[in-house]
């Protein structure tokens, strides 16, 4: 439920604008064209150009779809395939509209013999492109890198003094700050997630970070929310830890690693 709002906060705003551009008004709205001089846009099918913008934002409206899909059955290459989509469709849509003079306006009657000087891009134009791709890749691998990392399943390195937990927001846990380590039968969302003050939660299943619960006060997370059973270590200092794995056994090997390392200690 919760995707779907969020995807709904995003989209209906860019969903009524497209259905405005659709309809071929909302120009002034169009980056580039609005800062034209009037003879220079003059040249320009503005209604033509409205319609493709419109039908680019529909687009990038429809890949949203694939956010709370992903959350709601766990297809998590849809999540990819909608970021690639929103990162790339605007950069395509830019070369389209810059070669060509795709939305010039046709030569007027008794001037067909005047053919269209189709100049080459400008350096500018290209440099800038290139800029822009540049950045779009970066900022896709970014973002896949941090969802790759954020929705893995932590590694945890049980040894003689405590544990090492490697994820997003990973941590050291000693023994002698522990005073209890229990396998609690219920999954972190039964137990009390509670609301994300530091940390990684994109689509609500595999959380990291820190989070405050109304029943649990302030934990530390790195779960899998649906999963069942949870580990549970209570801290004498600082703030309780729980662990989850997508496998259950996982997790119920994890917990006999670490509590006999516990006990031993």
């Amino acid at each position: 439920m919760l995707g779907w709002i969020i995807i709904g906060i995003i989209a209906v705003p860019l969903l009524i604008l497209a259905i405005f551009l659709l309809n071929g008004r909302g120009a002034f709205l169009i980056a580039g064209y609005n800062t034209m001089s009037d003879d220079k846009r003059a040249e320009y099918d503005e209604k033509a150009l409205c319609k493709a913008v419109g039908w680019l934002l529909l687009s990038i409206v429809g890949s949203f779809i694939f956010i709370p899909i992903t959350i709601q059955f766990e297809i998590f290459w849809l999540l990819w395939l909608s970021i690639g989509l929103v990162t790339v469709l605007p950069f395509a849509f830019v070369i389209y509209a810059n070669t060509g003079n795709r939305f010039k306006k046709a030569p007027l009657p008794g001037a067909a013999d005047i053919k269209a000087e189709k100049k080459p891009m400008s350096r500018g134009k290209k440099v800038g492109l290139f800029i822009f791709a540049l950045l779009s890749v970066q900022l896709l691998v970014g973002i896949g890198i941090m969802i790759y990392q954020g929705e893995r399943d932590p590694r945890v390195s049980v040894y003689n003094e405590g544990i090492r937990i490697s994820a997003l927001y990973g941590t050291e846990v000693l023994f002698t700050n522990v005073s209890e380590i229990t396998l609690v039968p219920e999954s972190m969302a039964e137990i009390g997630i509670g609301s994300r003050t530091n940390g990684y939660a994109t689509t609500g299943l595999a959380l990291k970070g820190t989070f405050q619960s109304l029943e649990t006060g302030q934990q530390l997370l790195f779960v899998y929310s649906s999963s069942s059973p949870t580990i549970q270590i209570s801290m004498t200092r600082g703030i309780d830890i729980f662990i989850s794995f997508r496998d259950s056994e996982t997790t119920r090997d994890v917990y006999q690693s670490i509590a006999a390392a516990f006990a031993n200690s």
